[in-house]
């Protein structure tokens, strides 16, 4: 019987997290201040250049479209197990 009950109490337990942290906060970090960097504006080309891609307004179209899209997917991670609490996310 001690095995059964062995069993069913280490169900209960907590499993130890088997990720680091801060390596999640360094690269959601590095994301967002690349993604503020894009929405900005700041590249390396200088004013004098003739040929740069990221001008006009389909550019910036683009840039505040994925800016919304990566928005709403961060709030939709965080609304989701509210509204879904028996679901795994």
């Amino acid at each position: 019987m001690e095995e059964g009950s062995s069993k069913e109490d280490k169900k209960g337990e907590s499993k130890p997290v088997s990720y680091v942290y801060s390596f999640f906060h360094i690269i959601f970090a590095l994301a967002s201040m690349y993604s503020g960097m894009l929405l900005t504006g700041w590249t390396s080309a200088g004013t004098e250049s003739e040929e740069l891609v990221d001008v006009g307004w389909p550019s910036v179209w683009v840039r505040m479209c994925t800016e919304w899209f990566t928005g709403g997917l961060f709030i939709w991670s965080l609304i989701a197990p509210l509204l879904f609490p028996d679901r795994e996310f």
